[in-house]
């Protein structure tokens, strides 16, 4: 739910770098169509907004970075801020929305309040000349296919054939996820980019760059929203987990990795117990207790909930990240034992043994194998001292 977030990078924006007050004490844990306000950087706000004042935005934009660090949240943000001035003004962008007397009455920002109907009909996705295209849900379940399929995408396009509700209005089609359409999908919307109608504006919220084609990348304007800085995010986690002590805070911060998005989710009653409990038996290494991993093991397997496997799988694969990382920067590590788990490998064995843990964690999940199976088959998994 808050893979991405209503806060971004270590810029300055509205909240940020008060160091009177820590940041997540306003925070609202909103999706992003449900986000009204942003704390993230300014620079791109303020950008964008002096090409719509000049009436040159792209037909198409990639906001692109890792999940959680509020490019969805930018995206909704944007968009309703467009939807208010095609209702504000009948004219077209041409040289400038407001143009002759009104120029000085250029906006300078894209709040709109949670209040204006505008607002919720975006986050219903019910305004007309708005389209949210995004993973389908997987059938009987709550969870999110892995792929966006070319018929959302001729969906999206048959949308923009449609005329605004708005004269000279904007339409706006969010792609959420972008980087999960397949190449079929992929090509149908590169013809679209190709001969975008006019005010028609394409947003693609992309996790992975590299998974887009390059001639799509070419057609669009790329903007780059970068991890969120540690003292921003340890607010906010201190915010939401007053009693977090020092060396829980470390270990967050750590698999946080700058997104807020996943700090939000460690900070979950489930998932910040599930990551003390495996920091307290993993930390024992090399001298694991293996009847005490067999009983944590078994007790995770009978939650059978999304939030502990996510976190289970996410520590996991963290272990070998960062002794990964450490081999090839050569940088410090505030964990005696992973220290001594680096220090015992050479870089091909990391990576193999990060790349078996990735396989089990597959196999299991496409083979729907038994839930004991994935937790401690990882534990089997672990690396033994030399």
């Amino acid at each position: 739910m808050f893979d991405d977030f209503d806060i971004d990078d270590d810029g300055g924006g509205a909240g940020a770098g008060d160091d009177s007050q820590p940041l997540a004490s306003t925070l609202t844990l909103s999706p992003p169509a449900s986000s009204c306000e942003y704390w993230g950087d300014e620079t791109l706000e303020q950008h964008l907004l002096v090409l719509f004042n000049a009436g040159r935005l792209p037909h198409g934009m990639i906001f692109s970075g890792i999940k959680g660090v509020g490019k969805a949240t930018f995206a909704y943000r944007f968009t309703r801020f467009l939807m208010k001035e095609s209702e504000k003004s009948d004219s077209s962008m041409g040289g400038g929305l407001f143009g002759g007397e009104e120029e000085a009455l250029a906006p300078t920002s894209m709040n709109i309040s949670a209040e204006d109907p505008i607002f919720a009909q975006i986050e219903s996705a019910a305004h007309l000349d708005f389209n949210i295209v995004e993973p389908a849900l997987k059938t009987n379940s709550t969870q999110k296919r892995d792929v966006i399929e070319v018929a959302q995408i001729r969906k999206a396009s048959d949308f923009f054939k449609l005329k605004s509700s708005r004269d000279g209005g904007w339409r706006v089609a969010l792609i959420d996820d972008a980087d999960l359409m397949n190449r079929s999908a992929q090509n149908a919307l590169l013809k679209l980019l190709e001969e975008p109608p006019k005010n028609a504006l394409i947003i693609l919220v992309c996790h992975r760059l590299g998974s887009m084609l390059p001639t799509i990348r070419s057609r669009c304007q790329t903007f780059n929203f970068a991890p969120m800085g540690d003292n921003k995010v340890s607010d906010i986690i201190q915010g939401l987990k007053p009693d977090v002590t020092p060396e829980e805070l470390d270990l967050m911060l750590s698999l946080s990795a700058g997104s807020v998005g996943r700090a939000v989710r460690f900070t979950n009653e489930v998932a910040f117990d599930v990551l003390t409990d495996l920091q307290a038996a993993l930390s024992q290494w090399p001298n694991l207790n293996w009847p005490e991993l067999h009983m944590l093991a078994e007790r995770l397997s009978y939650a059978k909930d999304d939030v502990t496997r996510s976190t289970f799988k996410e520590y996991m694969l963290w272990l070998f990240s960062e002794c990964i990382k450490t081999k090839v920067n050569r940088s410090f590590i505030n964990e005696d034992w992973l220290k001594a788990m680096t220090a015992s490998y050479d870089l091909k064995q990391l990576i193999t043994l990060q790349d078996d843990l990735k396989k089990h964690f597959s196999d299991v999940e496409i083979g729907n194998l038994d839930n004991m199976h994935y937790y401690l088959g990882a534990f089997f998994l672990l690396p033994t001292a030399k």
